[in-house]
């Protein structure tokens, strides 16, 4: 029996929605706060709860991120007495995972200087509370501030590449299904690299399997 292919998502184009999935699928759970403003000429002192809720839409439509209400985690921080807003500490951050049992809190400043705008996300895993991964845009002011939250959100997205598996193969032919569908975010133009799984990478002194080994077999395209 040929074993089970593992694939890994490395690009998407958004064209469409594919079928539902009957697996069960986990979506990652995060928590989004309020940008951190830093500069001036800001059209209204709530421009930074105002870009939190655009990335927050802009995650959800993605399909594959389970986001905390902004009324649960406001009500969270003020009995917790946590102002917290763009920069959390390191106690900050692993206190907010517990209580809102998530695994990823986005946190980020907007910042206006001359005639530029830039937006700062970071990707803090609770459990280290160790920022992850960083990304940030830059335009001119002339440009719509939500269009520069939404390539955020896109940047952000990339670093939560989808994983599952292929489950059957048509005879000869080029088509295959996979156990992830639209309740995953699967959406048609999407595309998978497909491995296979090879050798165990052990340790030589302990013995520890620290990975399996990843055999490239090719790219699959979502189609329906």
């Amino acid at each position: 029996m040929n074993k089970i292919l593992t694939f890994l998502l490395v690009a998407a184009v958004c064209l469409g929605l594919a079928g539902v999935s009957k697996a069960d699928y986990e979506k990652t759970k995060i928590a989004v706060l309020d940008f951190e403003l830093k500069g001036e000429g800001f059209q209204t002192d709530d421009m930074g709860t105002i870009v939190a809720e655009w990335f927050i839409t802009a995650l959800v439509k993605e399909g594959r991120f389970e986001v905390i209400e902004r009324s649960l985690l406001n009500k969270i921080l003020e009995e917790q007495k946590l102002g917290v807003s763009g920069v959390i500490d390191e106690s900050t951050a692993t206190q907010l995972g517990k209580l809102l049992g998530v695994k990823v809190i986005i946190s980020g400043s907007v910042m206006q200087f001359g005639n530029i705008l830039e937006i700062n996300s970071r990707i803090i895993d609770v459990q280290t509370a160790s920022i992850i991964a960083a990304e940030n845009v830059r335009s001119m002011t002339a440009e719509r501030l939500q269009d520069l939250v939404v390539q955020m959100a896109a940047k952000i997205i990339k670093h939560f590449p989808l994983e599952g598996y292929v489950v059957r193969r048509k005879g000869d032919e080029k088509m295959i299904s996979i156990d992830l569908g639209r309740l995953a975010g699967v959406k048609t133009g999407m595309e998978f690299v497909v491995f296979k799984e090879g050798k165990m990478i052990k340790h030589p002194k302990t013995g520890e399997v620290l990975d399996v080994e990843r055999i490239q077999l090719g790219r699959v395209v979502i189609t329906d």
